[in-house]
């Protein structure tokens, strides 16, 4: 009798949907390994321990004999508008155990506005797995209506969402070393409402950081050596420890964990997004977990750094990160722990993967309703003419020359200046009179603007390619023939967005991004064979690094050294100066 009393008052007596049994839990809290059953009810974890009463036929009973069962993965920091879309970087993060995204709004909240982007996350709700939402305050490029879209009324009623857990990848860092008002404000709101303030601190100094964290930002992701991850530590920071296509660092950032083990409490791990073929080649969370083992990070550490600390960091430890009672029910079946990757993945209660397949497609949520509104739209009511992408110099005559600010890409992103002599003919720069440059140009992508570049250490035997995914929402272009450059500019709009490349006349290369010309409804792995074929082409016409992608996004941005194009002109970023401005091509 006593005993049935004391099930009664432990919940037992309550009938599971699922229960776990024969396995052992790995406890984040305690780092034990205990052998223990797992009742689901719902959503939440009902009872972990040791004797379970027998249930009813309508509990589903897994027997996980010689099986490690382990939270479900947390990746803190994602950018789910990288040629992929929240759904399909969802179902890809959730075959390999990945329950819980937080996610970068920019996009979304810029085509869709605060109103239908809060439609936005609650629809995403739905899906098997949980998306949270890291709010920017800042575009990552200059764009027109700025003061208007990222106004501090708009950002603070998005920040109030429960939803949204914090302020994201403040890419001007330099803003707030100048004491912005209007950043800083948000971020005070921010702290009222007990969220976050992720930073983007690349390139500051140790000066600079302990200005930023005294401003209040509390996390970055964007340390590139273990000396860098220790520096920000050392200033109050967390971190999270970045593997992504860019910037393949982790195994160097491990150091710090592996020689400074009391840091791993408040360090993170993420991919940073990365573009499709990466992403889908070498896995997500689950991946950078097995790194850490294979770097000798103890493996509760690991294991924690993709759990309790994103959970406990965020403020959500009451329901994510751990296996425990009244905890939401996100639970992975792993072979044993040093292979992370899971046999069986449960999310919310119910089985959403088994030996890395789905257990089943995510809902259909009709995306494209999503991205209707006219900032997403791309409109097929005006045409680009070869003459956009001439260097007007009409103030020198021919047999002069021009010292032209030629962007010199150093890897796929970042860039140096270099002034370079180039003959004037007709009043117009002659790209062609020397070998190894193309033009470039950022468009306005409705044909009201351009800024024309030259760009070097691309692929300069490309006639002409463009492309409307970029940071800019813009049209960016390349190559070395404006009449090709013309024609892929045209087919980017007759597609309503996407990348094209155009040679001899014909279409050489072409994929459509449907969803605001960012983004793809088609499966991660589509993408990924995209995202190879793209490389392929620009590589065998001369692009010598290993990410063309990522040369498309951060173009026009204006927080990444040192030189870039945007709606300003070709841009001097460290000195803020504009070198060659942008020319209004029509004014409606």
């Amino acid at each position: 009798m006593a005993n049935n009393e004391e099930q009664q008052g432990t919940g037992q007596q309550e009938q599971a949907d699922l229960v776990l049994e024969g396995g052992k839990v790995l406890n984040v809290y305690s780092g034990e390994i205990l052998e223990s059953s797992v009742a689901v009810k719902g959503e939440k974890i009902w009872y972990v321990g040791g004797h379970l009463k027998e249930q009813g036929e309508g509990t589903l009973r897994l027997d996980v004999s010689g099986k490690l069962l382990v939270p479900g993965y947390v990746e803190p920091h994602c950018h789910p508008w990288n040629i992929y879309n929240p759904v399909s970087f969802g179902e890809e993060a959730c075959r390999l155990g990945t329950t819980t995204l937080v996610c970068d709004d920019l996009f979304f909240y810029m085509f869709m506005g605060a109103g239908l982007f809060e439609e936005f996350m609650e629809s995403l709700s739905a899906m098997p797995i949980k998306y949270f939402w890291f709010i920017r305050v800042i575009p990552q490029t200059p764009m027109e209506g700025e003061e208007e879209v990222f106004s501090a009324a708009n950002i603070e009623r998005v920040l109030q969402h429960s939803l949204a857990l914090s302020i994201g990848e403040i890419t001007r860092w330099k803003e707030l070393i100048h004491q912005n008002p209007k950043i800083l404000e948000c971020m005070r709101f921010a702290r009222g409402l007990r969220k976050r303030i992720d930073g983007h601190t690349a390139g500051a100094n140790l000066d600079y950081l302990g200005v930023i964290s005294r401003t209040g930002v509390e996390s970055c992701h964007e340390s590139i050596s273990a000396k860098e991850a220790l520096d920000r530590l050392r200033l109050g920071l967390h971190v999270m420890l970045r593997e992504s296509s860019l910037r393949p660092d982790l195994r160097e950032l491990l150091k710090m964990v592996r020689e400074n083990p009391s840091t791993a409490r408040r360090v993170m791990l993420t991919t940073d997004s990365s573009t499709p073929a990466f992403q889908y080649r070498s896995g997500m969370v689950d991946r950078l977990i097995g790194m850490a083992m294979e770097e000798g990070v103890d493996p509760v550490e690991a294991y924690r750094m993709a759990t309790l600390n994103p959970a406990t960091y965020f403020g959500l430890e009451h329901r994510l990160g751990g296996i425990a009672p009244g905890r939401d029910a996100d639970i992975l079946v792993l072979s044993d722990l040093h292979h992370p990757t899971p046999e069986t993945a449960i999310s919310k209660g119910r089985i959403v993967a088994e030996k890395g397949a789905l257990a089943e497609p995510f809902p259909d949520m009709n995306l494209k309703r999503f991205f209707s509104t006219p900032a997403a739209r791309i409109e097929n009511n005006w045409a680009a003419k070869p003459d956009f992408f001439e260097i007007l110099c009409r103030e020198k005559g021919n047999g002069q020359s021009v010292q032209f600010p030629v962007i010199r890409l150093t890897n796929p992103v970042i860039t140096r200046v270099e002034q370079v002599e180039f003959p004037i003919r007709h009043g117009c720069v002659d790209v062609s009179a020397r070998k190894g440059f193309c033009r470039v140009a950022t468009l306005n992508r409705h044909g009201r603007w351009v800024a024309n570049g030259i760009l070097q250490n691309y692929a300069d035997r490309v006639d002409g390619i463009a492309s409307t995914f970029n940071t800019a929402m813009e049209i960016i272009t390349m190559g070395r023939s404006p009449e090709a450059m013309a024609l892929a500019v045209n087919r980017t709009l007759e597609i309503g967005g996407g990348i094209v490349a155009v040679e001899e006349g014909r279409v050489a290369f072409e994929f459509s991004l449907p969803l605001g010309g960012m983004m793809s409804e088609r499966p991660l792995k589509e993408l990924a064979e995209m995202d190879m074929t793209l490389k392929e082409f620009l590589t065998a016409r001369g692009y010598p690094f290993h990410d063309p992608l990522y040369s498309f996004i951060f173009l026009p941005n204006d927080f990444l050294p040192e030189i870039r194009i945007n709606r300003k002109g070709v841009v001097d970023i460290r000195r803020n100066e504009i070198l060659w401005p942008a020319r209004t091509l029509r004014t409606a």
